[in-house]
Parts: C-alpha cells; sequence; structure tokens
C-alpha cells in the first residue's frame, strides 16, 4: 500500500514537473514590462547637435547613447538609441522628446531592431527626466514584446 502511494506520489510530483511553466521560455517570447532609472552626460564626441551617454538600472540594466537626428515642425526632438544590456543583448531604438517648461522632458523610444531576444521585438520605453548640471536623469519603463525567432 505504501508503495503505491509513493508511485502515485512520485507521478503526480513529474506530472506537475512537466506541465510546469519554464521560467526559461517565458522570458523567450511574450510580452514584458520593464523599469527603472537612468543618467546620462554629454559625451566628448557627437555627430550631431546634442548627444548622450548613460546608465540604465533595474531591468534592462546596461548603457545607451542617443544621437539627435532633428527637430520636428511641433519643436520635438527626434534621433536613434543604441541601447546595450549588460547581458550583451542590444536594442535599437527611434525617439521622440518632448521638451517641457522647467527642464523636464518624456522621451518615447519605439524599438525598431536589436540582437538576440530582441531581433524581432516590438514596444516603447517612455522615459521621464530632468536636466541636471552634467547631463540627464530619471525613470524608465517599458513594454516590450519578443517576436517570432527571439531566442
Amino acid at each position: 500500500m505504501r508503495s503505491r502511494r509513493m508511485q502515485a506520489g512520485l507521478a503526480i510530483a513529474a506530472l506537475m514537473f512537466v506541465s510546469a511553466p519554464n521560467p526559461v521560455s517565458a522570458d523567450e517570447g511574450g510580452c514584458h514590462s520593464y523599469k527603472g532609472d537612468f543618467t546620462a552626460v554629454t559625451p566628448e564626441v557627437c555627430p550631431s547637435f546634442l548627444c548622450t551617454h548613460g546608465t540604465l538600472k533595474g531591468d534592462l540594466s546596461g548603457t545607451y547613447d542617443f544621437v539627435a537626428t532633428g527637430v520636428t515642425p511641433t519643436g520635438e526632438l527626434t534621433g536613434q538609441s543604441t541601447i546595450t544590456l549588460e547581458t550583451g543583448a542590444v536594442i535599437f531604438g527611434s525617439d521622440v522628446s518632448v521638451l517641457n517648461p522647467g527642464g523636464t522632458f518624456v522621451t518615447t523610444v519605439t524599438l525598431v531592431g536589436g540582437t538576440r531576444q530582441f531581433e524581432h521585438a516590438t514596444g516603447t520605453i517612455v522615459a521621464t527626466g530632468r536636466f541636471t548640471a552634467t547631463g540627464t536623469e530619471g525613470t524608465y519603463s517599458a513594454e516590450i514584446c519578443l517576436g517570432v525567432g527571439a531566442d
């Protein structure tokens, strides 16, 4: 009797293990929310009228580089971002920044490509910040959906 209970218990445990969600696969696809903080400075070399080089802390820890590409007729700043995560994955973004009175800004980064799991990703990163004496600082939040073929 005891042997049958043990066998039944092992069978149930095995079934639960096989049917349990795999945490690795959760990172391989689907949509994910991210958040954290950022700081940035003006780099010594800039191919445009405005560039920043920054550090991301939090869920997307790594560095980022922003290069301005223009100003819209409504006064929004446009540009491109390259985010290099600590894992080595890279996210490429198309940016639009609204500069507010009082030295604050809101930047929306639309994903346009990347490497590894971000190669086919879609989504946005929204950074809210302020200008400081040495650059910028603030927080970010993101909703990123990893596409078909994500590693």
